[in-house]
């Protein structure tokens, strides 16, 4: 659990603000009188203040050798991108900022969840848990795609070696829910306990433009249980309040009667025809905000 941030940063004023206004704990790391970065001293005594374990938070930095200080004391750190600073690098920071204006308390707790190799759960439901995949899915999601056909569309994917495969995995969880803070995610049954789905949103381009889109899946032997409607409704609701995106779409091949009709009950209108690498698809639209 995140139990504070340390800040090492110019410009963190509003940050600092979100964090105040939250009564969460967070401390400045000092520098000396007249030296041009903190030292790890500095690091130390602040971190002390906050918590005896470096693994319970986040420190945010903007130099590359203060970076490499407070990782070398076992901190997480999160690099703020100062246009004031030249040749920054900060590779080791598990995200990078171009400002604090939409820098909230629940988004650094999700990257400090990740950050430890711990999945953020994205909506609970009456029956389902819905949270970011891990590694420990694959066989699952792999057990899950061999069942049937994608419910909505997809491109198929080559075959990938297992080391291929968890490589893409680690890659997606980095870039994907860490850059865009959404992505495909399990379904878990609550009840059982078993991956019995994914759902979620990816970033579409069959047309001659971009979108976010969403993707749904569930297993064959738990069909026709509503579930892939509830799961829907809990991503939307996720993309609407916490994502804050104005709109999504949806593309399903034109005989794929099952997703239109859930889709049109999940609220979506279908605005487009047209023929992608030789399949006719639809493109539905659903205003969220």
């Amino acid at each position: 659990m995140l139990k504070g941030l340390l800040i090492a940063s110019s410009g963190a004023g509003l940050l600092e603000e979100e964090l105040d206004r939250n009564h969460f704990p967070w401390a400045e790391v000092p520098k000396k009188d007249g030296e041009a970065f903190r030292d790890a001293a500095a690091f130390r005594e602040a971190a002390l203040r906050l918590s005896e374990r470096a693994d319970e938070l986040l420190c945010l930095v903007e130099t590359d050798r203060e970076e490499e200080t407070a990782r070398s004391l076992g901190l997480i750190c999160v690099g703020y991108v100062n246009p004031s600073l030249e040749e920054q690098r900060l590779s080791g920071c598990r995200i990078l900022l171009e400002g604090f204006q939409e820098i909230d308390l629940p988004f650094l707790r999700n990257v400090h969840t990740r950050a430890l190799g711990l999945p953020v759960q994205i909506a609970e439901t009456k029956r389902l848990l819905i949270r970011e995949m891990t590694l420990a899915d694959l066989d699952d999601i792999n057990a899950l795609y061999r069942e049937g056909e994608f419910t909505g569309f997809q491109e198929r994917l080559p075959d990938l070696d297992r080391g291929e495969e968890e490589e893409k995995i680690r890659a997606y969880i980095a870039y994907m829910y860490g850059m865009y803070q959404f992505g495909m995610w399990v379904v878990i049954e609550k009840e059982s306990r078993k991956l019995i789905g994914r759902v979620g949103f990816g970033i579409a381009d069959y047309l001659d433009f971009s979108e976010i889109d969403m993707g749904y899946l569930i297993g064959e032997k738990y069909r026709r249980r509503g579930y892939a409607e509830e799961a829907g409704r809990a991503a939307l609701q996720y993309a609407a309040k916490t994502l804050e995106l104005p709109q999504v779409g949806a593309y399903v091949e034109r005989e794929n009667r099952v997703s239109l009709h859930l889709l049109e009950k999940l609220g979506f209108r279908r605005v487009k025809e047209f023929t992608y690498q030789g399949r006719r698809l639809y493109r539905y639209l659903l205003q969220l905000n």
